[in-house]
């Protein structure tokens, strides 16, 4: 009898622990089934980012998929914590190129920033405020940025950033850009870059070639990825010479490059050098900077809209090399990062190239490489970004330029040795830059 219900009791204990066995299991697939579940979710939403938009840009849903979106601080925080990894993916690119495809990349910026405009200075849905404007201008968001962008539209509209009247003979710009049209219509939409020399027709809702005015029109038909160059002469057209651009109309951001060296201009979009006019400009007493938008049909004027941020004003002519060789210091803003990680842009392979030039056509020249910041953010942790950033370019400068490890050290500076004032951001622009100490 004891042996039976020895028996008896063991197996009821094993019975239990085999239903708990089972419950255990149907718990974990249940798990597994929710995390499925939000996973596929989840997958799900990040394919429909290029199809969703918000309510209140809804009507651009043909031309941009859901880049775009007017949000308050609460809202954007939220997106921020939830969807970073969306939106890194699809506004910065996880194809991002690389030095090697920008080896024809010869873009050098001007010595000194005059402006910068990220336009966080702006509230959102402003005007900008050192801005002319003749059609729909207001400070946006865009997904995957800690930066606003100034969004212009209108069927057929101007505008003109102040800061850039009276273009010094020997000028750069740089930018990033993002047009939005709509693929479907048959109708004639176009973005405009230009370079006039009438201050009256820069801020009003004239065309580049009215009689007054001399100048540089590049004219974008995304829809088409063709850019068209016309040079006028007091309205008479100069010269006219046609581009192609593939990435106009692939919904990322375009980082815009223009030289103007006198009558000079050249223009990139992002690693291609697009048009290099010698003859581009008559000989005017002064020239103004402006963007425009025009449609044919005015329903097309809710998707043509053309978006600019991190726009960077500089003059003067950069001799990196006497400033290396002769005078022992060359100072350089035109090395780009990515906001935060000591993550090197790709537009900035002009500077580095000149650069690796120099020291690799003088083998026995050694340099220091010196990083330094703004004062935005936490000095400590400043400092070991300025670090970084040097070593990051002393890292690309022997693995992509060839150039003697052994003749280059790094350090970093930090918000330590301001160049100029760090309460604007021309001033913090300035500040951040990469020093070229010859040893």
């Amino acid at each position: 009898m004891k042996t039976i219900f020895k028996l008896q009791k063991f197996s009821a204990l094993f019975l239990f622990v085999s239903c708990l066995i089972g419950v255990t299991n149907l718990y974990a697939q249940k798990i597994d089934v929710k995390e499925k579940a939000k996973t596929a979710a989840t997958n799900k939403a990040d394919r429909k980012v290029d199809e969703t938009i918000d309510k209140g840009l809804d009507k651009l849903e043909k031309g941009i998929g859901g880049l775009f979106k007017k949000k308050d601080k609460a809202t954007e925080t939220t997106d921020k914590a939830q969807n970073k990894k969306t939106k890194d993916a699809e506004v910065n690119g996880q194809d991002e190129p690389s030095f090697s495809t920008y080896n024809k990349f010869d873009f050098v910026p001007g010595d000194k920033i005059l402006a910068f405009d990220d336009f966080k200075q702006d509230a959102l849905g402003d005007l900008p405020a050192k801005w002319n404007s003749t059609g729909g201008a207001e400070i946006v968001k865009v997904n995957g940025t800690d930066f606003n962008w100034v969004q212009l539209s209108g069927a057929d509209a101007f505008f003109s950033p102040q800061y850039t009247a009276k273009m010094p003979d020997n000028c750069t710009v740089d930018f990033d850009m993002v047009v939005t049209f709509n693929p479907e219509s048959n109708w004639y939409q176009r973005f405009y870059i230009e370079i006039l020399s009438s201050a009256k027709l820069a801020a009003a809702s004239e065309k580049a070639y009215m009689p007054s005015n001399s100048g540089i029109s590049f004219e974008m038909a995304p829809k088409d990825r063709a850019i068209n160059a016309r040079s006028y002469l007091k309205g008479e057209t100069l010269t006219e010479s046609a581009g192609q651009f593939a990435k106009l109309n692939a919904k990322k951001p375009i980082h815009v490059s223009m030289v103007r060296q006198q009558q000079r201009v050249k223009i990139y979009f992002d690693e291609k050098k697009v048009f290099d006019l010698p003859q581009a400009l008559a000989v005017e007493p002064n020239y103004y900077l402006r963007f425009g938008t025009f449609v044919q049909d005015e329903g097309d004027s809710e998707t043509t809209k053309m978006y600019i941020s991190n726009l960077r004003y500089a003059i003067g002519k950069p001799d990196m090399r006497n400033k290396l060789l002769t005078e022992g210091k060359l100072v350089t803003r035109g090395i780009l990062f990515d906001s935060g990680p000591a993550v090197i842009k790709p537009q900035s392979a002009g500077v580095l190239k000149e650069i690796a030039a120099v020291l690799n056509d003088n083998p026995q020249l050694k340099v220091k490489i010196v990083g330094h910041t703004d004062s935005d953010g936490d000095n400590a942790k400043n400092l070991q970004l300025s670090e970084q950033r040097a070593m990051a370019i002393k890292t690309a400068l022997v693995k992509d330029f060839n150039v003697n490890e052994d003749h280059l050290t790094a350090e970093g500076k930090g918000e330590t040795q301001p160049s100029d004032v760090n309460t604007t951001a021309v001033g913090k622009a300035n500040n951040r830059r990469v020093e070229f100490i010859k040893l």
